[in-house]
């Protein structure tokens, strides 16, 4: 081995490091001629700690990316990923409770059945919530009443009860604006079942929105069967307020999002 003598400089943290020696590989106990080379410590110009956290910091990105991309996905769109967050929503004394039990929300331990007018804030906030448990890597879908029938109608037995299996076990699940929409007896069964199943297995992390009141959805719907099965399984919180969407004071008021 000849003397030798190179420092490089990491690009990153300006440490000089000196070139290191491989040793040539033995073929019969004899040095492979070639094979002995000196070479520098840095790769792509960074020492190895800088590569490293280069690396980390790579993976880091595309791992947030995905997080985007599947919560933009289970939100239903770049508007309310943006719009529908804690930060955003517009605190007033009418919500306030509803904001703080959906902040606070614990999905391994709380059921929410929060009810009020068009526009006060009830998806946002469900929506919210979700959010922050999705990005604690739970399991949380999101439904408006119709898509839950069609997520299950018109299937085969297997993958009807399949289906229905995924949602009852999901950790965290929002059913929005319930109340809404047609009423149908295989509607109103298929939530039946999933509020009895998730009781029964003691299965917590329910956040259902309606613009009734369990007095007022028993009835609109004739029967007191489901309303009464909310009121066991959850707590009810009541949002007043004024539809923000048709205040235009509203948005100069410091919040630039869309509740509902």
């Amino acid at each position: 081995m000849t003397a030798f003598l190179k420092i490089d400089d990491c690009s990153s943290c300006h440490r000089p490091l000196p070139w290191e020696w491989v040793p040539a590989v033995l073929l019969a106990g004899k040095p492979l001629a070639g094979t002995g080379v000196w070479r520098s410590q840095l790769t792509a110009g960074r020492c190895s700690a800088c590569q490293a956290a280069v690396e980390t910091e790579r993976k880091n990105e595309e791992r947030s990316q995905v997080v985007r991309r599947d919560l933009v996905q289970l939100l239903g769109g770049e508007k309310p990923y943006r719009e529908f967050t804690f930060e955003l929503y517009r605190v007033t004394p009418g919500n306030r409770l509803a904001y703080e039990r959906c902040k606070g929300f614990d999905p391994s331990a709380t059921n929410l059945y929060i009810w009020g007018s068009c526009g006060v804030g009830k998806t946002h906030l469900a929506w919210a919530s979700a959010r922050r448990c999705f990005e604690d890597k739970l399991s949380v879908e999101i439904l408006r009443p119709w898509q839950l029938s069609r997520s299950v109608r018109m299937r085969e037995p297997e993958q009807e009860q399949a289906a229905i299996d995924e949602i009852v076990n999901n950790q965290m699940l929002v059913v929005d604006d319930f109340g809404t929409g047609s009423d149908t007896a295989f509607s109103r069964l298929l939530f039946q079942e999933l509020l009895e199943r998730r009781d029964f297995i003691d299965r917590a992390g329910l956040i259902v929105t309606s613009k009734y009141s369990l007095e007022s959805l028993a009835e609109k719907m004739g029967d007191d069967t489901i309303p009464s099965r909310l009121a066991g399984l959850c707590d009810v919180v009541e949002i007043r307020g004024i539809d923000c969407r048709l205040v235009t004071d509203h948005y100069r008021a410091g919040n630039t999002s869309s509740q509902t």
